[in-house]
């Protein structure tokens, strides 16, 4: 009876490990993002983004970290801005390895102009949703996705100047599990 017990026990105790999933790094690439009049009359969004992400999965849920770039044209030339990402991501499957998936979470954005006086900084949120494949191989797992993400933060000079900018980027990513 003990020895059935701790065997029971056992096999929930690896069952529910393999089942919290694990930790995953990944990248994706963007459109050209689409901004906002309040963005665009500072900085028009040039180029595709990149985004580089890593996260820790339970289950359906996952907590995620981005760090987010794109190119900017303004009056002073060339510039990048920067987002800095934590979010939550529920994922629902769908069958056949396929997820739709939402993510929302807080984020930090940066427009260098090149001139401290006029660099724009602020915090705010993103919203977003896509869908995955998820590749569960014997050796290694990852997925492939495409997902659609709304960036909105009030950004600040240091003279006090405010805008809302906010972005909008479809990408084309993958991941792989660690």
């Amino acid at each position: 009876m003990k020895r059935s017990l701790v065997v029971a026990t056992a096999l929930m105790a690896i069952s529910t490990t393999a089942s919290a999933g694990g930790g995953y790094l990944g990248m994706s690439l963007g459109m050209e993002p689409g901004a906002n009049d309040a963005f665009s009359h500072v900085a028009m969004p040039s180029g595709r983004s990149l985004r580089g992400l890593g996260g820790f999965r339970f289950g359906n849920f996952a907590i995620e970290g981005a760090v987010n770039g794109f190119g900017v044209l303004t009056g002073l030339g060339d510039h990048n801005a920067y987002q800095l990402s934590a979010s939550g991501k529920l994922s629902l499957p769908l069958g056949n390895n396929f997820e739709v998936f939402g993510r929302a979470g807080l984020e930090h954005t940066t427009l260098d102009l090149g001139d401290d006086r006029y660099n724009l900084a602020g915090n705010g949120f993103l919203v977003g949703a896509g869908f995955e494949y998820r590749l569960n191989a014997v050796v290694a797992s990852g997925s492939i996705f495409v997902d659609y993400n709304v960036h909105r933060a009030t950004l600040e000079d240091q003279r006090n100047n405010q805008i809302d900018a906010t972005t909008r980027i479809w990408s084309l990513g993958f991941t792989v599990g660690l």
